[in-house]
């Protein structure tokens, strides 16, 4: 008899717990996953191995020979790190007003240019981590012509995916509170920026800090279940008015009647405006098609 109470014990602890237990079981599966796919995709390592393995490219000369050694040093630990190539050129060149004439550019505004210049040199050089068209990485292009100086990112493959329209304002805004007084510093900015946003720890904190959220709602969900488990094991009502008496009781009736009905409405004015198109975070942030066909996203601004 002991021995068929803690059986039956057991039985209901299960039934009433189950729902934790499958969701206990969804994140374990999920949190392996994420640790597999990591894992395999570090092992992998770079697979596109003809593109250039030059990162700095000064056209505009405006970082000394040590400090283009040291950045081209940093970019390949960030590269190693989050398996995206990072990309800086530097130039000196009008792309836009008259002085473009002739040099066959697609546009005459500053922004498009910009952008194909950016976007141009990185797929004609076949850049990218992996060996794909639409490789993973970005390219910072950095203009330095007297009224026109500015500075464009292009994103492509998986870093396109990640930045949206507030990413790429942010890894901007951080480089230009030193591309004025130290452009070795900014530039450097730059590759932070997209290494911690890629950084497989910080994906991993994102993780980790949606846990909590994920327990907090099984345990609402678990208990909601053992509310309706227990409701409906509440003995049933047996007991009704007509139980104790012979049928021959009166009751006084009462009803409410309506005599007239009205409804009164009015128009509530839309707001018709379309607001801004903006993209937020993880939108794809700029995103286009280069002249090359490729799939880019980025921003800049001017000086």
């Amino acid at each position: 008899m002991e021995y068929d109470v803690k059986k039956e014990a057991r039985k209901q602890y299960f039934a009433y717990f189950k729902i934790w237990f499958i969701l206990a079981a969804v994140l374990l599966v999920v949190a392996i996953g994420f640790f597999v796919k990591s894992n395999m995709n570090k092992a992998e390592g770079r697979t596109n191995h003809s593109a250039p393995e030059q990162r700095v490219y000064d056209n505009a000369d405006v970082l000394t020979d040590q400090e283009e050694a040291d950045l081209e040093a940093y970019i390949a630990l960030a590269e190693e790190h989050i398996r995206c190539d990072l990309v800086l050129v530097t130039i000196s060149t009008p792309v836009e007003g008259p002085e473009i004439e002739g040099m066959g550019y697609r546009y005459t505004d500053w922004d498009r240019n910009m952008r194909d210049l950016a976007d141009d040199f990185y797929d004609e050089n076949g850049f990218g981590y992996n060996a794909s068209f639409e490789g993973d990485g970005a390219l910072l292009l950095d203009n330095w012509y007297e009224g026109q100086a500015g500075t464009w990112l292009s994103t492509s493959g998986r870093v396109y995916e990640e930045m949206g329209t507030i990413e790429i304002n942010e890894c901007l805004d951080d480089v230009y509170r030193y591309i004025e007084s130290n452009p070795y510093q900014a530039y450097k900015e730059y590759v932070d920026y997209i290494a911690n946003l890629l950084s497989p720890k910080k994906n991993m904190l994102a993780f980790m800090a949606l846990i909590p959220g994920c327990l907090f709602i099984s345990l609402v969900v678990a208990l909601i279940f053992i509310a309706v488990k227990l409701h409906n094991k509440e003995g049933k009502v047996t007991v009704v008015p007509s139980t104790y008496t012979d049928g021959s009781a009166v009751y006084n009736v009462r009803e409410d009647r309506f005599i007239r009905n009205h409804v009164s409405s009015r128009r509530i004015p839309r707001n018709t405006s379309s607001g801004g198109g903006g993209g937020g975070s993880h939108s794809r942030g700029g995103s286009h098609r280069s002249s090359s066909g490729a799939s880019h996203g980025g921003g800049g601004r001017r000086r």
